[in-house]
């Protein structure tokens, strides 16, 4: 593989890992407000719905895990790219 074929594949990897990563900021985003509705801060202690946000919560850990590693792997290829 020459070295323009290489920076091309790699411009491509970026752009997919860009769109992958602003696909789950917005979907992290989502969580966050779910979380929020789920603890509405002036709610009787007895009627939280503390099961349903510590789901959330485990699957946004998740996500947000996920999007870290995307925002890394773009930076690896950005500073690569030059």
């Amino acid at each position: 593989m020459s070295l323009k074929t290489e920076r091309l594949a790699a411009r491509g990897k970026l752009a997919e890992l860009r769109l992958e990563a602003r696909q789950l900021e917005t979907s992290i985003q989502g969580d966050i407000a779910a979380v929020r509705l789920l603890l509405p801060p002036f709610e009787k202690v007895e009627d939280v719905k503390a099961e349903q946000a510590a789901a959330q919560c485990v699957e946004l850990a998740a996500k947000h895990a996920e999007y870290l590693g995307k925002l890394a792997e773009i930076r690896a290829i950005t500073k690569a790219l030059g």
